[in-house]
């Protein structure tokens, strides 16, 4: 009797290791055991060629997957299939993917060398790095853009099924390539936003974050106003120094970009305000104007004016020449003073002699003789 109590012990305890096992496998399936409960059910053939597989709520394996593959005799050349629950259905022809949104590739079973399983290890090794607690998993398998490497895509949620993290990881070598983490608790930005951290992003080498407490670890958060008491720096040369809201420091008001401007630099023989007068220079840019330059060179004639109430002509003001600096020091020179010539009075027409009325017969002598020509 006790013999055949202790065979029925040990059977009811066999029984009861193995029925948590089963109801684990159901409800946790890998990517390697959906594709064969598809292969299983439908052949190795539907499994030759797979565009991609999702899963969603995976604690931390999902308990079923969506696999789409290639099917030539599709009309749109893709056919859906899913797995769980230990089997294996039809989904149905895909008509939502081609021709818009085409898969990026394909691949089989035998490409796939990190499982899910693994890919969930490595996810959640990157978490604990980034102090980033998550409820479920979603996942997603494919092939890289132009590659014929896979990549497994692996997005965090909380319990509202947020999204709080996401990494791709390599289908080949595990490798991280990329993760992106959202804070939305005392490590969120200043002005209430979450923070969004990538590490493929410019800054991420650069700006330290705190992902132990509040974000006071001295790195400068950008902020939409400028707070109390901040340092602007001086703006360049030429650039108005009242700042707009929104405005980027160094930027010239009323433009589009962020690069500022600088005033280009005087070119050689031409001052820098104002219109002067030409002034020719030597090759060593000295002033032609001198004994030695042929007494520089005179102002032009003035234009002929009308004359004055005296009787002569109003004479032309001299024009200014403006001093243009010179290249290299030279010896002081006694420019030579130029005149303009005398003005010279218009020229008049001699008078003509008066015109007297005809006393001849024919008309009455004591008509009124018409008025002179004017001259």
């Amino acid at each position: 009797m006790n013999q055949s109590n202790r065979l029925f012990t040990a059977l009811a305890a066999a029984l009861l290791w193995v029925a948590p096992s089963a109801e684990a496998q159901r409800t946790n399936l890998s990517a390697r055991d959906a594709l064969g409960l598809v292969s299983a059910q439908f052949g190795p053939q539907a499994t030759q060629a797979i565009a991609e597989m999702r899963a969603q709520g995976g604690i931390p394996q999902p308990s079923d997957w969506q696999v789409l593959a290639y099917d030539e005799r599709a009309p749109k050349l893709l056919y859906r299939f899913w797995a769980g629950g230990g089997r294996a259905g039809d989904g149905g022809v895909d008509d939502l993917r081609y021709p818009d949104d085409v898969p990026v590739g394909y691949f089989g079973v035998s490409q796939i060398a990190v499982d899910s399983v693994a890919a969930f290890t490595i996810a959640e090794g990157e978490a604990r790095k980034a102090k980033m607690a998550f409820d479920s998993c979603d996942y997603l398998l494919r092939l890289r853009e132009y590659s014929t490497e896979l990549v497994w895509r692996l997005e965090l949620l909380d319990a509202a099924r947020r999204l709080v993290g996401k990494l791709y990881i390599s289908g080949n070598s595990g490798e991280v390539l990329r993760t992106i983490w959202v804070y939305r608790d005392q490590r969120a930005r200043p002005d209430g936003q979450a923070l969004i951290v990538d590490s493929i992003a410019p800054a991420a080498a650069t700006t330290p974050v705190d992902l132990t407490g509040a974000n006071a670890s001295g790195a400068t958060m950008p902020s939409p106003k400028i707070a109390p008491g901040a340092v602007i720096p001086p703006l360049p040369p030429g650039i108005a120094t009242s700042q707009l809201p929104g405005q980027i420091p160094g930027q010239v008001p009323g433009s589009n970009t962020g690069i500022p401007s600088s005033p280009m630099p005087p070119t050689p023989g031409v001052t820098a305000t104002g219109n002067a007068p030409f002034a020719p220079v030597d090759a060593n840019g000295r002033p032609m104007a001198g004994p030695g330059f042929g007494d520089g060179i005179p102002s032009p004639p003035p234009l002929s004016q009308p004359p004055s109430a005296s009787g002569g002509a109003i004479p032309a003001p001299p024009v200014p020449v403006a001093p243009v600096a010179s290249a290299a020091p030279a010896a002081p020179r006694t420019p030579a003073v130029t005149t303009s010539p005398a003005p010279q009075p218009i020229p008049t027409s001699p008078p003509k002699p008066p015109i007297t009325p005809s006393t001849g017969g024919g008309g009455d002598s004591e008509r009124i003789p018409p008025p002179p020509i004017p001259r």
